[in-house]
C-alpha cells in the first residue's frame, strides 16, 4: 500500500490533461491554443466548470498523495521537495475552489516555487538514483519551468497562444512529476 502512495503519481499528466479535455468538450466557446486552463472554472456551461474542478481536485489528491509517500518510503531523505510538492498541491485547490481572477486563484502566486522543485529533488536524492534520465530530465525540467514562468511575468508569453505554451508547461511538470515517480516507484521494488 506504501508503494502506491508514490506509484498513483506516474498517472498525474492523465489526470490533469483529462479533465481538462473532457471539460472542453462542454464548455462554451473554449479554445485550448489561446486560453489558460483556468478559464474553464468560470465558462457559461456549469457542467465543465464541475468537470474542470473535479479534475483539478483529482490532481490535488494525487500530489497530496505523493508527498505522504515520499514522507512514508524516505522519510527525511525529501523533506524540502515534500513540502514543495505539497504546497504545489495547495495552490490546485485553490485555484479550483477560486475561479481566475480572485487573488486566492493559486494562492497568490505560491505555485511559482515549482520551477525550483527539480533542483531540490536532485539534491535531496544524493545519488539514491544514478539514472542520466533523472538528472538531465530534471534539470531541463526545471530550466524550462523557469523559462517559461519568467515569460509569464515578463509578459512575454503570446496572448494568443497562452493557453498552448500553458499546456507545454503542464506536460513539463506533470511529465517530469510522472518520471520522478516512475524512478522512485522502481527504486522501492529493488
Amino acid at each position: 500500500m506504501k508503494y502506491l502512495l508514490i506509484k498513483q503519481a506516474i498517472f498525474l499528466p492523465v489526470i490533469y490533461f483529462a479533465s481538462i479535455i473532457i471539460a472542453s468538450f462542454f464548455a462554451n466557446d473554449y479554445c485550448h491554443i489561446g486560453q489558460h486552463a483556468s478559464e474553464l472554472g468560470i465558462n457559461a456551461n456549469k457542467t465543465a466548470v464541475i468537470i474542470f474542478q473535479i479534475g483539478i481536485i483529482a490532481t490535488s489528491i494525487s500530489l497530496f498523495l505523493l508527498s505522504i509517500g515520499l514522507v512514508v518510503n524516505f522519510k527525511k531523505q525529501f523533506s524540502i521537495f515534500t513540502v514543495l510538492v505539497f504546497l504545489f498541491a495547495v495552490t490546485f485547490i485553490f485555484g479550483a475552489i477560486f475561479p481566475i481572477g480572485s487573488p486566492w486563484h493559486g494562492f497568490y502566486g505560491l505555485g511559482l516555487f515549482i520551477m525550483i522543485a527539480p533542483f531540490v529533488f536532485l539534491y535531496e536524492l544524493n545519488h539514491m538514483i544514478d539514472k542520466k534520465i533523472v538528472h538531465v530530465g530534471s534539470i531541463i525540467a526545471g530550466a524550462l519551468m523557469f523559462l517559461y514562468l519568467w515569460a509569464m511575468v515578463a509578459r512575454l508569453d503570446p496572448m494568443e497562444y497562452r493557453g498552448l505554451t500553458q499546456r507545454l508547461f503542464g506536460l513539463v511538470v506533470f511529465g517530469w512529476f510522472s518520471l520522478v515517480a516512475f524512478q522512485l516507484n522502481a527504486h522501492l521494488k529493488k
